[in-house]
């Protein structure tokens, strides 16, 4: 049996009583804060909250809905709002009931004023699974599925995700748990309790990623973060486990910036009779036809998805990002959109402003929007090397585990920092250290125009970098000062594939203590999918 699977087996037949996996999401306006959590009994359970743990003397009722789909259990998700909330003030809260009992007391703060010395700070990430979250604290390996506050406590808790006690939000574009409902959902329980020691105490936005698509997978996200602030049309959607919250696209405001989430896996089938491409896309347009309206407040937009639009290490990068890209890059060009985040890649990837993919090669006021691929939290599925030349418009990439912050400073400047967080391949002192520090400045926002949009490709990718942990672990450098992929093709060309699975074989016979599976390396590139097709794919690293 592999790790992964003995993992999930431990988890069988846990069970619980009292509230858990608390989580918090901003409200529809700024005077509320949603909380979700999970029950395995039917309760009447509600929140408590107020200005201090002593005088928790607010109560709002929490709607509960029964999950009825994981064989042989049934568990219950609780939503509740607090509600007529200060802007800039600490509250405290608690929730659950007098007789199964009230989770711990959490600390959020509810809409911070920033300040020059300190702006808005927004963590964003994709693609982190309950075993491998490497991004969540040092101390999380991929021999468990545990990494939860107590896991975290026994190692550095100054560094990664846990250290970001100042966040003002985190932004996790897709893909979680790996899967949510693997082991009968109990994989799904173990990811919330991972996150609640951020997730409790600052709102944790999220989008839709293609690990959450299968009936259960998807049922099991729209049940979990049904306290998402929709305002999708229409605002429901039918799953698996019935009709509940439409939170596979949706918008609000916080910190000087408009959020758009958006589900790219409705270009691959998801959606059902009445949320689907179409009704998406028709909702986006009107969204941010408003948005732009009121860019005196919000100045800086944000789409956030899971695929990519633009990205540059494999084949994921051409005909499935080319067919988001058709679509959306239109409408994000007419709208002004400062920037496109999304995960499904392993990696890092920070791309110029660019249009058709032409890049000017700067960031002081763009003229177009700015693609940033940030889905290397981690996962089981690890990371893959890049196979793909890096192109003129490729600022920066990096195929280490990371995260990323944005300081927003006010309505012209972003800061811009990657953060590494890699315990696999990496001494211990690298972990938390920032591999790309770059900034934004947008002096006058709203829709580009088009006679001012990059219209030359450059010929190379001139003040780029590249970060590619692959180069030492391969064994190909020559001395001669080319690339890692220009190496990679040499060596598969004079040698075959066979050669080439040998040598990444041979790699991870002796990194078998250390990692568990790197993603795809197929001689097309393309992971689109690769874990599910398990024939075939031994020689990635063992059983799956």
């Amino acid at each position: 049996m592999s790790l992964r699977l003995a993992a999930v087996a431990a988890l069988a037949g846990a069970s619980f009583a009292t509230p858990e996996q608390v989580h918090l999401a901003l409200g529809k306006t700024t005077s509320e804060l949603n909380v979700e959590w999970v029950t395995q009994v039917t309760s009447e359970d509600v929140i408590m909250w107020g200005l201090s743990k002593s005088t928790l003397n607010n109560t709002a009722k929490g709607d509960s809905v029964a999950y009825t789909k994981d064989e042989g259990r049934k568990w219950y998700t609780h939503v509740a709002t607090m509600n007529s909330l200060l802007e800039n003030t600490e509250y405290y809260y608690k929730v659950g009931n007098n007789n199964t009992g009230f989770s711990d007391v959490f600390k959020v703060m509810n809409r911070r004023t920033a300040t020059t010395a300190k702006p808005f700070k927004h963590i964003l990430f994709g693609d982190m699974g309950s075993a491998c979250a490497f991004s969540l604290c040092e101390a999380c390996t991929q021999q468990s599925l545990v990494c939860d506050a107590a896991t975290c406590a026994t190692n550095r808790t100054n560094v990664g995700l846990i250290s970001e006690t100042d966040a003002d939000m985190f932004l996790h574009v897709g893909d979680f748990a790996y899967n949510l409902a693997d082991g009968n959902g109990t994989v799904g329980d173990q990811f919330f309790k991972n996150i609640e020691q951020v997730a409790a105490n600052a709102p944790y936005m999220i989008s839709h990623g293609n690990h959450e698509d299968t009936h259960a997978n998807l049922a099991h996200f729209l049940e979990r973060f049904r306290l998402m602030p929709s305002n999708a049309v229409p605002p429901t959607y039918l799953s698996h486990n019935g009709r509940t919250t439409n939170s596979l696209y949706f918008s609000w405001d916080h910190g000087l910036v408009h959020y758009v989430a958006i589900s790219t896996e409705m270009w691959f089938g998801t959606g059902d009779l009445t949320a689907n491409l179409l009704t998406m896309l028709e909702w986006l347009k009107d969204d941010l036809k408003k948005a732009n309206e009121n860019r005196d407040k919000f100045p800086w937009i944000i789409i956030h998805g899971h695929r990519s639009i633009y990205c540059s290490c494999d084949k994921d990068c051409d005909a499935g990002a080319e067919l988001i890209r058709l679509e959306m890059e239109p409408i994000m060009f007419e709208n002004g959109v400062d920037f496109f985040i999304n995960g499904h890649e392993h990696n890092y990837e920070r791309m110029w402003p660019t249009y058709k993919s032409k890049s000017d090669q700067s960031n002081i006021n763009p003229k177009a929007t700015v693609y940033v691929v940030t889905g290397a939290a981690g996962s089981h599925e690890m990371h893959e090397p890049f196979t793909k030349p890096q192109p003129s418009w490729s600022a920066f990439r990096s195929n280490s585990f990371s995260y990323t912050r944005m300081f927003v400073y006010n309505s012209s400047h972003i800061h811009w920092q990657q953060v590494q967080t890699d315990p696999t391949l990496f001494p211990g002192s690298d972990y938390g250290r920032v591999i790309d520090d770059t900034w934004f400045v947008q002096e006058s926002h709203g829709p580009f125009n088009a006679s001012l949009a990059p219209k030359v490709k450059p010929t190379s990718c001139g003040d780029c970098s590249e970060y590619d942990h692959w180069a030492p672990l391969l064994g190909l450098e020559d001395g001669s000062g080319r690339s890692m992929v220009d190496l990679i093709a040499e060596f598969r060309k004079k040698n075959g594939d066979d050669a080439w699975r040998e040598k990444l074989q041979f790699l991870m016979n002796g990194l078998q203590s250390n990692l568990t599976v790197w993603e795809d390396v197929r001689g097309d590139g393309n992971s689109d999918g690769a874990f599910a097709e398990k024939k075939g794919f031994q020689w990635k690293g063992g059983s799956q």
